[in-house]
């Protein structure tokens, strides 16, 4: 992916081999090149860099998770809610952390210059911080994906070395589990389902709130009674 910018840095260009990438005012705009040069003079944007493609971090990080959710499930019960809430919930506030960090330190990986917004909010019923990494549009499919999934590897990291080092706080864990599977698995609109979405070339299309907070309802419902029902299983394979 080649990062071209005008001399005001007000539009910034991402250019892979069949699509581009254009950045104007913290919206994004994927357009094929006949569209394009209508409505830009490529030839006077200025080149930036080139953010080459590799696969292998987002591999590795589909790994990670998936051993991450395995090893739990064949370890300790899975519980939604339990005795030790108030600890389970202290613990997993430190890997909200872990989780944004994991974010903000992939895309500056890739892309230096990639811009960060740290907000709030209120996802279905789950209160969330979040960090806008809307800049990774401009990296190539997979390290996208990575970006996407770096989180929830960050948080497995954790849950790994709990396992090796720390075995007394698995049984505090299943929060960061829930928090886990909510984001991997592309049941709500969160990174494991941009990441698909990623890896089909396919890009966020905006919607009426409306839509959206139906849209966004019906997923959060699906999830909490996927993750309900997998609670009810309660039983350490």
């Amino acid at each position: 992916m080649k990062i071209l910018e005008n001399e005001d840095n007000s539009i910034i260009v991402g250019k892979s081999a069949d699509d581009y990438i254009l950045k104007y005012q913290n919206d994004f705009y994927k357009m094929k090149k006949k569209d394009f040069i209508q409505i830009c003079d490529e030839e006077k944007l200025i080149f930036r860099e080139e953010i080459k493609e590799n696969p292998i971090y987002a591999i590795i990080m589909v790994g990670i998770i998936s051993l991450t959710i395995v090893m739990y499930f064949f370890h300790e019960k899975y519980v939604i809610i339990d005795s030790n809430f108030i600890i389970a919930n202290i613990i997993l506030f430190a890997n909200i952390f872990i989780h944004e960090l994991g974010h903000v330190l992939f895309l500056k990986l890739f892309y230096k210059s990639g811009k960060i917004k740290i907000g709030f909010k209120i996802y279905f019923i789950y209160p969330a911080f979040y960090v806008d990494t809307s800049d990774s549009y401009l990296l190539p499919k997979y390290k996208r994906i990575a970006v996407y999934l770096a989180g929830n590897f960050m948080n497995c990291i954790y849950v790994l070395i709990c396992f090796i080092f720390f075995p007394s706080l698995n049984k505090y864990n299943y929060a960061i589990i829930s928090t886990i599977l909510i984001n991997f698995l592309p049941i709500i609109k969160s990174d494991g389902y941009y990441a698909i979405t990623s890896l089909f070339n396919r890009y966020n299309v905006a919607k009426s709130k409306k839509k959206d907070f139906i849209e966004d309802t019906v997923r959060g419902i699906l999830m909490f009674l996927f993750l309900f029902l997998l609670s009810k299983l309660n039983v350490s394979l």
